[in-house]
């Protein structure tokens, strides 16, 4: 998997292609400020989700087994 290039570091290249290129894009790093706040964003949603799902997979197993033990009987 490829090495995860951190915000700052994305900005600072950014800033030197700006600096290379000899002209900006105003948006340019507010956009990108806005796309990492989204990933981390999504990154807690997706977090919680998995938690949730493992949780409701725990219970769900309780409850069969629950309603395995009733049959039985």
């Amino acid at each position: 998997m490829d090495k995860q290039v951190t915000p700052e570091q994305m900005r600072e290249a950014v800033l030197q292609l700006f600096q290379d290129a000899g002209y900006q894009v105003p948006a340019l790093l507010p956009y990108i400020d806005g796309l990492t706040q989204e990933n981390d964003r999504l990154k807690q949603e997706l977090k919680r989700l998995r938690l949730a799902a493992a949780r409701g997979s725990s219970s769900l197993d309780s409850m069969n087994s629950r309603l395995k033990d009733a049959l039985r009987e």
